[in-house]
């Protein structure tokens, strides 16, 4: 028994703080799946997180065929870029949850001539779907509080759609008392970047300039919203709308958080 026990080696805390990385982006990656699968994207947006996951979870499945087939400088650099590669991942996106919270419960100035300017997202037919009813639901209270806000609302057609996310916006928010003469649309957009290069040029085609903005959008949206205002000139407060069904705010954020690194490192905001 002694003997057995003295063969038993712990292992190091690199190794297993890598098996806890390695678990977390698993799970991240394939729950980010699936909701691409329930969501029913086209083919190519099976390809970022069927890749993700692959890298993830073929490597420890298959780590003693490499070592045993692999020069050992190459099975070592290539497993050291692996450990690296999920060690980044959990501790950047474990950050990235933390940005998400400054944009939660969020209070700004909303007093006089205020524009909301309220973000796309999916619709059904007529209707918004969950996610962008509760961005609606979070302009409507800026709207009600001050009679003075306009809303602009931007989005062009997706896969499937009928109506313009603008559109449907904008039936949304006069369904719940919001005046039409206060809405403006911006029918164009399909991208994040679209909305704010709308946004803008709604404000200049309405002589909206002094006007104070604040972008309405989803929690986990947001960071990438402040970061791309910024970057086109959209002097703008924030107000994250939360989304309160964890089966979509999860795989939301996981996607987000990969639509964000992209951005940096491609520089793809211009």
């Amino acid at each position: 028994m002694s003997k057995i026990a003295a063969r038993v080696t712990r292992p190091s805390p690199l190794r297993v703080i890598v098996g806890i990385c390695i678990v977390i982006s698993a799970f991240c990656f394939t729950e980010y799946l699936l909701s691409v699968i329930s969501y029913a994207g086209t083919a190519f947006s099976y390809a970022l997180p069927l890749t993700a996951v692959a890298v993830i979870a073929i490597p420890p499945l298959t780590e003693r065929f490499w070592e045993s087939h692999l020069p050992k400088k190459l099975f070592s650099a290539a497993r050291g870029l692996y450990c690296f590669g999920v060690i980044f991942f959990t501790v950047t996106f474990c950050i990235f949850l933390g940005f998400l919270s400054s944009y939660e419960h969020t209070e700004v100035s909303n007093d006089g001539k205020t524009a909301v300017l309220v973000y796309g997202c999916r619709v059904r037919g007529t209707e918004p779907k969950e996610m962008l009813a509760e961005r609606l639901d979070a302009a409507l209270e800026l709207l009600d509080k001050n009679p003075e806000a306009i809303a602009l609302v931007s989005g062009a057609t997706d896969e499937g759609e009928v109506y313009t996310e603008a559109q449907v916006m904008a039936w949304y928010l006069e369904k719940h008392g919001i005046a039409s003469e206060r809405i403006l649309l911006d029918e164009e957009a399909n991208s994040t970047k679209g909305n704010i290069r709308g946004f803008l040029r709604l404000i200049d085609a309405h002589g909206l300039a002094e006007y104070d903005c604040i972008s309405v959008s989803s929690t986990f949206h947001m960071p990438r919203i402040a970061f791309l205002c910024g970057k086109y000139g959209l002097e703008s407060d924030f107000v994250g709308a939360r989304t309160e069904r964890i089966q979509l705010w999860f795989p939301s954020v996981v996607r987000e958080y990969m639509a964000y690194v992209k951005m940096l490192v491609l520089n793809s905001y211009e």
